[in-house]
């Protein structure tokens, strides 16, 4: 049976509601064209869009947007000659590209934290899920040991945090991607020892947890990076798409960090 691009998106979107602002959609490619292959990444870089070409998948399913602003902007795209650039590598090759942004972020739990989970293998330590965050209680461990434990699951070299190394925590929050806002993570401090994010404003969270530190009171925050808290959920989305498209191969195309130390 041909399994087409529309039938993996309405897989995708199966269950979900999506109104009129969403940013998900099919940038590039043909609906109705028979999917050969699928790749998944959470950026479409063009390291990422090559690989997929190479790998000869002909659906890339990318979690963040092809042109630099989370909002398509019409103006900036048609006066960047790197964004031209671009767009003209993806009109040579014949490659179907579909954001999925909002659907996953909106599946029962969200997808993006629940990949994370699984990924630190924290999932029997679940106590709570809500749509922006997960609370899980884990055996008491110091934040250096919970922050060596990240870097090994992840593969991240390096991490910043906010508290005192040694403090022993045991109700962990976890939020994905820009959700450390303090909005989303302030609250939380009253009921967690250790709140794990992946980027928000320095100015917020961060001078919270300085200012509890000199109150006496143990509390520490992890930064995790915006594309290393959501990478995970999108493996596992290539995981579940595999699952339903057995006879499609689906491959998951990791995204490095993008910065380097001095």
């Amino acid at each position: 049976m041909m399994i087409t691009v529309q039938d993996v998106i309405d897989q995708i979107k199966e269950g979900v509601t999506l109104d009129s602002s969403t940013v998900d959609g099919l940038k590039y490619g043909n609906r109705e064209e028979e999917v050969k292959g699928i790749a998944v990444s959470f950026m479409p870089s063009i390291d990422v869009i090559q690989k997929a070409i190479d790998i000869k998948a002909n659906l890339l399913i990318t979690h963040e947007a092809l042109f630099y602003q989370h909002h398509s902007n019409e103006t900036l795209e048609k006066n960047n000659s790197f964004i031209e650039q671009k767009k003209s590598i993806i009109a040579q090759t014949n490659l179907a590209i579909y954001r999925n942004h909002d659907a996953v972020h909106r599946y029962q739990p969200d997808g993006i934290t629940e990949g994370l989970i699984e990924e630190l293998e924290w999932k029997q330590f679940v106590v709570e899920q809500q749509l922006a965050y997960s609370i899980v209680q884990i055996p008491k461990a110091t934040l250096v040991g919970i922050a060596a434990h990240l870097k090994e699951k992840l593969a991240i070299e390096n991490l910043r945090f906010v508290g005192n190394k040694h403090m022993n925590c045991e109700n962990i929050a976890v939020l994905v991607g820009y959700r450390g806002g303090g909005a989303s993570t302030i609250p939380l401090l009253d009921k967690v020892d250790l709140v794990i994010y992946g980027e928000g404003p320095e100015w917020e969270t961060p001078e919270l947890v300085w200012d509890i530190l000199q109150q006496g009171v143990s509390k520490g925050i992890i930064q995790l990076g915006h594309a290393e808290s959501e990478d995970p959920g999108m493996k596992w989305l290539a995981t579940r798409l595999q699952a339903k498209f057995q006879s499609v191969p689906v491959t998951f195309l990791p995204t490095t960090s993008r910065f380097q130390l001095l």
